[in-house]
């Protein structure tokens, strides 16, 4: 799991053009811990801390605790963008990609 937050925080911070200096201040947190973070060393970070990340990568705190094979930052926006459909239009979006992956 460690490796995925690390791998998604960065990813992620990359995709909106953020240093890593601009992503702490955006999420009021230091420069050392999101480097730490996206060298994989997440040893004792608080929820608090996480959510605030995520919060300023415009994450939900859920999406570094997905399956390690669904982190992927356009994945997780799919699965977003699928989860805000209702029902009904979600399974006819559903069906519509995976008739054009199919092509």
């Amino acid at each position: 799991m460690q490796n995925s937050i690390s791998k998604l925080v960065s990813q992620k911070r990359r995709a909106l053009d953020l240093t890593i200096e601009a992503l702490a201040e955006r999420a009021s947190v230091s420069v050392s811990l999101i480097s730490r973070i996206e060298r994989g060393e997440l040893n004792n970070i608080s929820l608090n801390k996480l959510q605030s990340i995520a919060s300023a990568l415009n994450l939900k705190l859920s999406d570094f605790f997905t399956d390690e094979s669904l982190t992927g930052i356009h994945t997780l926006e799919l699965i977003s963008y699928l989860k805000s459909l209702p029902e009904d239009q979600r399974e006819l979006a559903s069906e519509s990609i995976l008739r054009i992956l199919k092509l």
